[in-house]
């Protein structure tokens, strides 16, 4: 595509950054996720305020 057909354009043009796959199989900030499913098994999801159709 051309810059102009691209400041046309409404959809967001996304580059994925292909260096990030070896993060794929990998647990970052463990701690901080056990925090948060300690908390979701203990409260749960919030509800949510519109009625899904």
């Amino acid at each position: 595509m051309k810059v102009k057909e691209l400041n046309k354009s409404k959809l967001p043009i996304v580059r994925i950054d292909n260096s990030l796959e070896k993060y794929k199989d990998k647990t970052l900030f463990k701690d901080k996720l056990d925090k948060a499913n300690e908390m979701l098994k203990t409260t749960g999801l919030p509800k949510s305020r519109r009625q899904h159709s």
